[in-house]
């Protein structure tokens, strides 16, 4: 089954919810699953129009907010873990998005810093960024409301399930209990 419970990714399918040929409706966890692999293809896609991936998007808009400083902030802020991020620093400093330096006084420490050309795609990519979440939350509906209202079941949801990684979220962000 495809993402948002519709076999084959037919818009025209089953409602999200309904699993064809099975007995009960489709857990919600399966639900979900499906519905955010389905939106981060679909950002992905956009992101990638612009120049650049969406994991791209995050590690630049990340330095950007001025948080991390150093490898392994930036790792806990964006989310992934600090070899993943290796391999996403190393491709974008080929292509001349990132600097990264030692610090003199600890040079295990790299510091991240973001280019002239990694500040344009920056701007291309928040451009995007800015339009899909503006779709996303008129399909939400109810403006502000029903994304508040959105983000609160997100939050619950979250929150009745063991922590599986809570303190990975961003301060602020819905599931993350010290935010």
């Amino acid at each position: 089954m495809q993402p948002s419970g519709r076999p084959g990714g037919d818009p025209d399918g089953p409602a999200a919810g309904v699993n064809p040929g099975q007995a009960g409706p489709v857990p919600v966890a399966v639900a979900m699953w499906q519905s955010v692999h389905r939106v981060m293809r679909a950002f992905d896609a956009q992101l990638s129009e612009q120049g650049a991936s969406w994991q791209v998007w995050h590690i630049l808009l990340a330095l950007h907010q001025g948080t991390p400083a150093t490898q392994r902030e930036l790792a806990h802020a964006v989310g992934i873990r600090e070899a993943t991020l290796t391999h996403h620093l190393r491709g974008m400093e080929d292509k001349g998005l990132i600097v990264r330096s030692r610090q003199e006084t600890n040079r295990r420490v790299q510091r991240i810093e973001v280019t002239a050309d990694g500040d344009v795609l920056f701007g291309r990519l928040k451009s995007a960024a800015i339009a899909f979440d503006r779709t996303l939350r008129d399909s939400i509906g109810d403006g502000e409301a029903g994304v508040e209202a959105f983000f609160a079941t997100l939050g619950r949801l979250a929150d009745v399930v063991p922590d599986g990684g809570r303190d990975i979220l961003p301060e602020g962000w819905p599931g993350n209990r010290q935010g």
